[in-house]
C-alpha cells in the first residue's frame, strides 16, 4: 500500500504544481499564503510527504480554488 501511496502523492504534487504555476505564484507566495515553509511545499509538490486535511484547505485558499481541483487525480482506488 506504501508504493500506490507515494504514486497518490506524486499525482497531487504535480497537480498542485500545475494549478501553482497556472496561477504565476511563486513557491514563496504560497507557502507564506498557507503559513508552511517553502521547503515543505517543495516536498509536498515532489510527491514527498503525506499532509494533513488542514494544510489541503491552506493550499487550495492560497491558490483561490476548490479542494476538490487540488484532488482532481486520475489514479485507480485499489
Amino acid at each position: 500500500m506504501k508504493k500506490l501511496d507515494s504514486k497518490r502523492q506524486i499525482l497531487f504534487g504535480k497537480n498542485l504544481l500545475r494549478i501553482r504555476n497556472e496561477k504565476g505564484l511563486s513557491q514563496d507566495e504560497v507557502a507564506a499564503r498557507c503559513r508552511v515553509t517553502k521547503g515543505s511545499l517543495s516536498v509536498i509538490e515532489n510527491g514527498g510527504r503525506n499532509f494533513s486535511f488542514t494544510t489541503l484547505l491552506a493550499l487550495a485558499k492560497a491558490l483561490e480554488v476548490q479542494p476538490k481541483e487540488l484532488l482532481d487525480l486520475d489514479f485507480d482506488l485499489n
